[in-house]
């Protein structure tokens, strides 16, 4: 999803050029910056049009850097819990009734329902409707999936499309999201199926890890805690305005 990468000795930027988000325009660290690191990230993304935000994991050794964002005026954006798969065992009978998508006509399908299964005052969905992420969408399967790199899929139920999802597959992590389903097919599986193809197919793809991300205390958080995943650890975001 992202467009550009600024790679630095101590973090790297993320940036997208049609979605200007903070969840896909931040700086990624791993450890504790001075003020003149936080400086050159600040004007790295402002150099991009962009809000400064720093993305990390929510561990002790870097509990320092919350104190020290707070400080200089940053404020708390949101968590990330990242799941693993758990390794049960995954029903395959239906999965006949999931399609991926192939050519331009199948993506309009997907790009329609998964526009439908994102609308607001949804009490299942904590992200509203989707806006300009449906063109990072669109852009994002034209340059990736001949590689398998993006791989998009549409549930049906019978004839009906009425379900999706993603996998995105790199250096043996299978990454799965994307994953929703019309609110008059619900409670029936459709969207279990979707996340649950995607983790099948992940294994033979050969990755080694099958993952996803959804924010804390979240109906999706919950909802594939019950499917199978498990959260290894939590990431969050502090951002200034």
């Amino acid at each position: 999803m992202f467009d550009k990468f600024t790679h630095l000795d101590y973090a790297t930027v993320g940036f997208c050029q049609e979605d200007n988000s903070i969840y896909w325009n931040y700086a990624l660290v791993n450890k504790l910056i001075s003020l003149e690191q936080l400086k050159k990230i600040e004007q790295a993304l402002k150099s991009l049009k962009r809000n400064p935000a720093l993305y990390f994991e929510n561990r002790h050794q870097l509990k320092g850097l919350i104190t020290f964002l707070k400080r200089n005026k940053y404020k708390f954006g949101y968590e990330d819990s990242w799941m693993f798969y758990d390794g049960r065992n995954i029903d395959k009978s239906n999965f006949n009734n999931i399609k991926k998508v192939n050519n331009q006509s199948d993506l309009k399908i997907f790009l329609k329902i998964f526009d439908s299964c994102y609308q607001k005052n949804d009490p299942q969905n904590v992200y509203g409707e989707l806006g300009e992420y449906l063109i990072v969408a669109e852009k994002s399967w034209h340059k990736h999936h001949h590689s398998n790199r993006i791989e998009y899929f549409i549930v049906y139920n019978d004839k009906e499309p009425v379900a999706v999802s993603t996998l995105t597959n790199h250096k043996q992590i299978g990454y799965i999201s994307n994953v929703g389903s019309l609110r008059t097919a619900r409670g029936k599986g459709f969207g279990k199926l979707a996340t649950l193809y995607c983790v099948n197919l992940s294994k033979k793809r050969g990755n080694t890890q099958h993952c996803l991300a959804t924010e804390e205390g979240t109906f999706p958080n919950e909802f594939y805690k019950r499917v199978g995943f498990k959260t290894a650890f939590t990431a969050i975001c502090y951002l200034k305005k």
